[in-house]
Parts: structure tokens; sequence; C-alpha cells
């Protein structure tokens, strides 16, 4: 039995096959990619800039400063408690690995996704610690710890953080920038 298409007949075990297109690949992604790394770890140096500013500011800069006394009682907690150090780590080694993967990714070095993920991974695990420590410890200091929006677009953000390295490899096209096979010339030397 056979069918004909057009002028063409065709055999019932003849099958038309989708011809394998190449991948190009498409150096912009990684590249594009890394540069929002880099600017995500300008502002996880922010962050830990802004847990270091605890030891940085005493109490006569709080009283000339106005301070009042809930935020005080704020200072004193993330000082006395060591929040303040754990997040100034936390965040700070972010920032160095988002630099470092979004580094790696514009020089189109796979392992660099690898690295953004650890790093967007450490932002999502400082948010849990920063939520079950801030339960943990405020009514200690007079606060009343809830769960709120600021919450959710924090664990937003770190889902992001996590998943933006992972785009870059994805794409067919982002990963063949990244996997590209080296071409090498060998020389056999007959003797």
């Amino acid at each position: 039995m056979s069918d004909e298409i057009g002028s063409v007949m065709m055999d019932v075990e003849e099958e038309l096959v989708m011809p394998e297109i190449p991948v190009r690949p498409n150096n912009a992604i990684p590249v594009a990619i890394g540069i929002i790394l880099i600017l995500g770890s300008m502002l996880s140096g922010v962050l830990a800039f802004g847990s270091a500013a605890v030891f940085l500011v005493d109490d006569q800069m709080r009283a000339d400063g106005g301070f009042t006394d809930e935020q005080n009682r704020t200072f004193d907690m993330m000082k006395e408690s060591g929040m303040a150090t754990t997040f100034t780590i936390l965040y700070g080694s972010m920032a160095l690995g988002l630099m470092v993967a979004g580094v790696m990714l514009i020089r189109k070095n796979p392992f660099g996704v690898k690295v953004g993920v650890a790093a967007g991974t450490i932002f999502f695990i400082a948010n849990i610690i920063e939520t079950v420590w801030l339960h943990l410890i405020a009514e200690d200091y007079g606060f009343e710890a809830t769960i709120g929006s600021g919450l959710i677009l924090e664990f937003a953000c770190g889902a992001f953080c996590i998943s933006l390295p992972l785009v870059a490899i994805l794409i067919p096209e982002g990963r063949a920038a990244l996997y590209r096979e080296s071409t090498m010339m060998t020389i056999d030397e007959e003797e």
C-alpha cells in the first residue's frame, strides 16, 4: 500500500524523518547571565555591609543619630545574638560566590553555573536561618516575629538566585556556548 503526496510516491516502509538541525552557540546568553550575577553580587555585598554596620555604629553614634528605642533593640539583638556576624559571613560569601560565578560565565567556563547555584543556595539558606533565629530570640528583645510578605519576597529572590545560573544550561544555545568542544590539531610524526 502506498500513499501519494503530490507527485512523490511513498511506500509504507518509508518514513519522513526530521533532519537534525545543529544548535548554534549563542555567547550572549552566558555573558548576560554573568553580568546579572555580578550585579547581584554587588547587592549581596550591600547586604553584608548592612550586617557588618552593626559593629560600626556604637552607642554614642546611635544617640547622636536619634535612633528610636526599637531601632536600638534591633541593633542590640543583632550584635548580642551573633546574627550580625553570621549574616556578614553568609552574605559576604554569597557576594564572593556570585562575583566569581559571573566572571566564570562571562569567560564561558561551565563551572560558573555550579558556583552560581551554590552562592544562590547560600542566600536561600541564610533566609531560612534568619527566619528561625528571629522567631527564637524575638521575644527576648521585645519583638513579635511574624511571617509576612517580606519573607515571601526573600524566598522568591533566593529561588531566583538559585535558578538564574541554570538558565545558561537549560537554553540549548547557552549550553552549546558553555560546553563547546575544543578543537585541537594533532600532527603525527612519522619516523
